[in-house]
C-alpha cells in the first residue's frame, strides 16, 4: 500500500546506552528529541532485566504503521526527511539496524555532551548485541536489503564493530554509514567500502588548522586523522564514500578562514562531498539552550555552502538542524512581526546603565570607544532573553587603528548574530572588515574611504564579494 512512512519506523531497530542510568534501551531510530509517551520511539528502556519480545516490537511497529496510514506520526517525526511517500509492505522483519550502544570515545570533543563528562566518556562497553542479532538470525527476522548504521561514542572501538560489518557487508547490505573520529582505523571498513554499494564514512574534523583541532577535539591526532581518511578514500569504491564533516562550534571554530582551510584540505584530500552540522546545544531542539546562536550558525552555514562551491565540493546540509533553526528563527520573527511596535533602537554613548532590561530592540547604534566587555555582557543578555530582533545590526563608526579589544568586541557581536553598518574614517585593519562581511553578510552602505582603503575595496573587497555585498562610498 502507498502512503507516508518511514524505514525506521517500518521495518528499524535502535539500540544505545542511556547515560543516565547506563541501561541498554531499544527504540525504533535515533530521533528522541521531544519525548512523548503516548507515541514514544522506544521500546524497551532496560534490555539487561527486560526479556526482548520480537511480538511485541512487531505489534508496536504495525500500531505505527495503521497511524501511518492515517496521515498520524509520532510527535518526533515532525520534519524528519526520513519520512517518504512509497509503497509499503506488511511483513514483520528488521533490514535497518542502529547500534549506539557504546559511550566509550578516543576523542574529547569540546561539543560533545558525553565527552564532557569522564565517567560517561570513559565509560566501557558493558553490553553486547551480538545475541539480540543471533536471534534475528535464528528466527529469520533480519534481512539485509536495508542498512547498517552506527552512532556513539567511537563505533570503532564497540566490541562486535567489526563482526557486525563484516556480517552485513558479506551480506551484501546496500548500506553501511559510519560516523567515526578516524583515529582508529579499521581493516574491516576498509573492506567494506570496497564493497558495499553506498557506504559512508563520516569524520567530524572540525578545523581547518592542526592547533583548533586540538582545541576543539581534545586530542593531538590530527596528522593521523587525515592520513587515516586518506586510507579510507585509497580503499572506497567511490570517492563520495568519505566525508569530512565540520560542526560549528561558537567561538572556536565559526570563522571563515578556519573553514576556508578545512575546506581547502578536504580538496588537497582528493574529497568530493562535505558536511556540515551545528553543536548540539544549538541543533537539538525548539528550547535550546543556545538559542541566540541559531541566527548566527544559519549565516554560517550559509556562508559554508557558498565557499563550498568554489572548491567544487558537494554539500550535505544537516537536514534535522536545518529544519529546527529554521524553526527557532521563524518563531523569532513571528514574535518580532507580531510585537515590533514595542522593539526601540538602542542607542549607547559610554555609560551603559542607559540600558533597559525590560524593553525590546532592534538595531545598537554605538560609538567605538563604547564598545566594552559590560556593554557585550548586557547585549548577551538581552540577546538570550529575546529582548533584540532575530535580524538586528550594529551601527558604529571605526576609526584606525583597531585596537585587540575592539577587534574581539566585534567579533563577539558577530557570534551573537549581529550585521553591521560601518562607518571607516582613515585606515583600519582589512582582515577585520573582511571577517565582517564575510560572516554576517552585512551590507557595508556607508565608508568613507581614503585611497588606501579605496584601493583595497576596489581590488579586493569588490573581487570577493561581487554576489554577496553591495557598497557605496560618501566622500
Amino acid at each position: 500500500m502507498r502512503y507516508k512512512s518511514c524505514r525506521l519506523l517500518e521495518h528499524g531497530i535502535y539500540f544505545y546506552i542511556d547515560p543516565g542510568t547506563g541501561h541498554l534501551i531499544a527504540g525504533h531510530c535515533c530521533n528522541t528529541d521531544n519525548l512523548d509517551f503516548s507515541d514514544r520511539l522506544y521500546l524497551y528502556f532496560d534490555l539487561k532485566n527486560e526479556k526482548l519480545d520480537w511480538n511485541y516490537i512487531f505489534e508496536e511497529k504495525r500500531k505505527l504503521r495503521e497511524k501511518a496510514k492515517k496521515g498520524i506520526y509520532p510527535s518526533q517525526c515532525d520534519g524528519c526527511f526520513e519520512l517518504q511517500e512509497r509503497n509499503w509492505d506488511d511483513d514483520d522483519y528488521i533490514n535497518h539496524l542502529t547500534a549506539g550502544h557504546i559511550m566509550k570515545c578516543n576523542s574529547r570533543c569540546i561539543y560533545c555532551p558525553t565527552g564532557r563528562i569522564p565517567e560517561w566518556h570513559n565509560k566501557e562497553q558493558d553490553v553486547d548485541i551480538k545475541p539480540v542479532i543471533a536471534e534475528l538470525l535464528n528466527k529469520n527476522l533480519l534481512k539485509f536489503n536495508g542498512s547498517l548504521r552506527f552512532v556513539g561514542g567511537e563505533p570503532t572501538l564497540m566490541k562486535e564493530f567489526d563482526w557486525l560489518v563484516d556480517l552485513f557487508s558479506k551480506n551484501n547490505v546496500p548500506e553501511i554509514y559510519v560516523p567515526t573520529s578516524a583515529i582508529k582505523l579499521s581493516k574491516s571498513l576498509c573492506k567494506a567500502l570496497e564493497k558495499v554499494e553506498s557506504a559512508a564514512v563520516v569524520t567530524s574534523v572540525d578545523a581547518g588548522t592542526k592547533e583548533t583541532f586540538e582545541k576543539i577535539k581534545g586530542t593531538k591526532f590530527y596528522n593521523i586523522v587525515i592520513n587515516n581518511m586518506k586510507t579510507y578514500l585509497k580503499h572506497s569504491k567511490e570517492k563520495n564514500f568519505v566525508i569530512s564533516k565540520y560542526i560549528l562550534f561558537t567561538n572556536y571554530n565559526d570563522l571563515s578562514y578556519e573553514i576556508n582551510q578545512w575546506l581547502n584540505n578536504c580538496k588537497k584530500m582528493g574529497l568530493v562531498e562535505v558536511q556540515f552540522d551545528s553543536e548540539h546545544s544549538v541543533s537539538s531542539s525548539e528550547e535550546c539552550e543556545n538559542k541566540k546562536y541559531v541566527n548566527r550558525t544559519l549565516k554560517m552555514l550559509k556562508y559554508a555552502e557558498m565557499s563550498a562551491k568554489k572548491y567544487d565540493l558537494k554539500v550535505i546540509s544537516f537536514l534535522a538542524f536545518m529544519n529546527r533553526a529554521k524553526r527557532i528563527f521563524e518563531k523569532q520573527m513571528n514574535f518580532f512581526n507580531e510585537n515590533k511596535d514595542k522593539f526601540f533602537d538602542l542607542f549607547v554613548n559610554s555609560d551603559t546603565k542607559e540600558i533597559n532590561s525590560d524593553k525590546y530592540y532592534k538595531d545598537i547604534y554605538v560609538k567605538e570607544n563604547a564598545i566594552s566587555a559590560e556593554l557585550i555582557e548586557q547585549l548577551d543578555k538581552l540577546v538570550s532573553e529575546e529582548k533584540f530582533s532575530p535580524i538586528r545590526r550594529v551601527f558604529i563608526k571605526i576609526s584606525a587603528p583597531v585596537s585587540d579589544e575592539l577587534s574581539n568586541n566585534l567579533m563577539k557581536l558577530l557570534r551573537l548574530g549581529f550585521d553591521f553598518n560601518i562607518e571607516i574614517e582613515n585606515n583600519i585593519q582589512a582582515d577585520i572588515i573582511d571577517e565582517i562581511i564575510k560572516t554576517s553578510f552585512s551590507s557595508i552602505t556607508y565608508l568613507k574611504c581614503s585611497k588606501w582603503f579605496d584601493f583595497y575595496k576596489k581590488k579586493k573587497l569588490k573581487t570577493k564579494y561581487s554576489n554577496i555585498i553591495k557598497l557605496s562610498s560618501v566622500n
